[in-house]
């Protein structure tokens, strides 16, 4: 309203200047007519003059009346302009005032929200830090009960563990003592008996091995010929083939090494003044067929060791072949401890390789093997070509991959 009041004074102003402006502008009464007289040359010269004089004064106050309608006019303009300047100045500082009123206003409803939400997430974040602070302080409470529970527990378990352990182990040495006992009379009384059997038993291992060598021979031939035509499944067969005859063989030795070395002992229990140079001659022989009999066909450090149980035909056979020709025949692995995952559950990486077949984990193919050639040679599987190199007794690269001598244990 009193916006209203302030615009409408300069337009008043205004249009009162125009209007007194207009007035001036009015012609001005027409002068009364002179007396009329007879014209006379004096006469004419004086109203002439009298004429010209009032037509400077009309001029004159035409003039100053446009300079006054002018200044005015420019008066008026700019007490307009000045009172518009003002009206706006004001209602520009009343906007601004207003702004900021509402500016502070906002600012301030925004801090006091703000500290609100600062003071209950403070609150919230204190009751919520309290609540992990008591859980975790029963949760350590009952960690360190159930902890000093079982130690007692364990403590008295083992305590009964070495008690029993101490009586068991006490009985084993006596029964062992009486077992030595018995055993070294019975074999003092078998000496005897088993000396006239020693040249026996070493001729017939003689000749069970010299038949048992050419028989497994023929058989791995004989399966190596078959197995070729096959794959996978015949590549298996093959291998657990070969697998039955080598215990077979080894069996028949391992029962001349025991008749032999039987014929040993009751040699050399014999006083020596009763034995005929026959007889010294069998004892030798059988001494010397012992030897044979328990020397492995290679000796490889212990180093990585397979698994005790759970081996396949194939693994027996290559980590028992004779490598005195291809050195490469065996049981390989990346490490000395990946050894110990040949043929279990998870293994992966190692590489089984017989003179018929190479097995890498699950897969196995039938080869050939051949003798390498300055540590080198390529084994041929259908398409498949198994490039090995051999640097050493123990070390082998199979296809770029460096492997290590698995041994049984």
């Amino acid at each position: 309203m009193k916006r209203t009041h302030l615009l409408a004074l300069p337009v008043a102003l205004s249009l009162g200047l125009l209007l007194a402006a207009c007035d001036n502008n009015s012609a001005p009464p027409p002068a009364k007519p002179a007396a009329e007289a007879p014209a006379a040359p004096a006469a004419t010269a004086d109203a002439d003059k009298a004429a010209a004089e009032q037509k400077a004064a009309e001029e004159k106050a035409a003039a100053d009346k446009a300079a006054a309608d002018k200044a005015a006019a420019d008066k008026a303009a700019a007490d307009k302009a000045a009172a518009d300047k003002a009206a706006a100045d004001k209602a520009a500082a009343d906007k601004a005032a207003a702004d900021k009123a509402a500016a502070d206003k906002a600012a301030a409803d925004k801090a006091a929200a703000d500290k609100a939400a600062a003071d209950k997430a403070a609150a919230d974040k204190a009751a919520a830090d309290k609540a992990a602070a008591d859980k975790a302080a029963a949760d350590k409470a009952a960690a360190d009960k159930a902890a000093a529970d079982k130690a007692a527990a364990d403590k008295a378990a083992a305590d009964k563990a070495a008690a029993d352990k101490a009586a068991a182990d006490k009985a084993a040495a006596d029964k062992a003592a009486a077992d030595k006992a018995a055993a070294d009379k019975a074999a003092a009384d078998k000496a005897a008996a088993d000396k006239a059997a020693a040249d026996k038993a070493a001729a017939d291992k003689k000749a069970a091995e010299a038949a048992t060598a050419a028989k497994a021979e023929a058989d791995k031939q004989a399966t190596v010929a078959a197995a070729a035509a096959k794959g996978k499944a015949d590549a298996e067969a093959a291998v657990a083939a070969a697998a039955e005859a080598a215990p077979a063989a080894a069996s028949a030795e391992a029962k001349g090494a025991a008749d032999a070395a039987a014929a040993v002992a009751a040699a050399e229990a014999a006083p020596a003044a009763a034995a005929t140079p026959a007889e010294s001659k069998g004892a030798a022989d059988a001494a010397a067929a012992v030897a044979a009999a328990e020397a492995p066909v290679m000796t490889t450090p212990a180093m990585g060791i397979l698994p005790a149980d759970g081996l396949k035909p194939d693994t027996r056979l290559a980590a028992n072949a004779d490598r005195s020709q291809i050195g490469y025949l065996g049981v390989w692995a990346p490490n000395f401890d990946a050894c110990g995952t040949v043929d279990q559950a998870g293994g992966t990486g190692y590489v089984v390789i017989t003179k018929i077949s190479v097995r890498q984990g699950s897969e196995i193919t039938l080869v050939d093997a051949v003798p390498a050639t300055n540590g080198k040679v390529s084994l041929k599987a259908g398409d498949k070509t198994i490039e090995i190199a051999q640097a050493g007794t123990d070390v082998l690269n199979v296809n770029g991959t460096d492997l290590v001598r698995c041994t049984t244990p």
